[in-house]
């Protein structure tokens, strides 16, 4: 994948954060720590996840070599939908910077080599299913979550 390429998948990736913003912008503050069962991820704590990995996998692309952080830990709901800013600028500065040959360059990580643009694939699946999830944690906290695909909002 080239950088043309990568630009159309990646222009869509950004309505589509926006609508999970909204998404996350749905739970009430006092139901950010919550969680389906024991030893799962809470609500705060999968977006978290989500937004780290998201800059992570860009900064792999542009160091070429994958390093996994600590994850911040945030205690209210404006603090992680701030981060959730924060982190998509990040993500697209760096974006923005990477170059075709920084996309072809071959990188070791998870035990196998790959290009580099397989992180922009990693970071789309990586939210795709972690927002699946946080749809169903809505249900479970008696919300309806708002249509996914309402990219116009």
């Amino acid at each position: 994948m080239n950088k043309a390429q990568a630009e159309g998948m990646f222009g869509y990736f950004r309505m589509v954060l926006g609508v999970t913003r909204n998404l996350i912008d749905q739970f009430p503050a006092d139901k950010m720590n919550f969680r389906p069962t024991e030893g799962t991820r809470t609500v705060a704590d999968t977006v978290v996840h989500m937004y780290t990995f998201l800059v992570e996998a860009l900064e792999t692309i542009r160091d070429g070599k994958f390093e996994m952080g600590e994850p911040p830990v945030f205690e209210t709901k404006t603090e992680v939908l701030a981060y959730m800013d924060l982190q998509v600028e990040r993500a697209y500065k760096i974006f923005e910077s990477l170059t075709d040959e920084q996309l072809a360059a071959m990188i070791t990580s998870y035990g196998q080599s790959m290009p580099a643009w397989q992180f922009l694939t990693f970071a789309y699946d990586e939210h795709w299913h972690h927002r699946g999830a946080l749809t169903v944690y809505l249900r479970l906290c008696g919300i309806e979550p708002l249509m996914i695909y309402s990219y116009g909002e």
